[in-house]
């Protein structure tokens, strides 16, 4: 553990998701940055459709996920 970063037991991840030109644009950001700040983790641009293929395509969902 340092004092830069968090515990990676306190790392909050988030999820932001919009539409743009009909395509869903999901960028996934953490505080796990020095001092917390904010880092990109990833991000796609998907079509609808695609984004249903890929949902569709695992099956290893919780019931609570459902």
């Amino acid at each position: 553990m340092s004092l830069l970063y968090k515990d990676p037991k306190e790392v909050k991840t988030t999820c932001e998701i919009k539409q743009e030109d009909g395509k869903i644009v999901i960028d996934f950001w953490a505080d796990c940055g020095k001092f917390g700040t904010d880092e990109m983790l990833d991000g796609y641009i998907l079509t609808p459709k695609r984004l249903l293929q890929i949902l569709q395509d695992r099956d290893d969902y919780t019931d609570d996920e459902l």
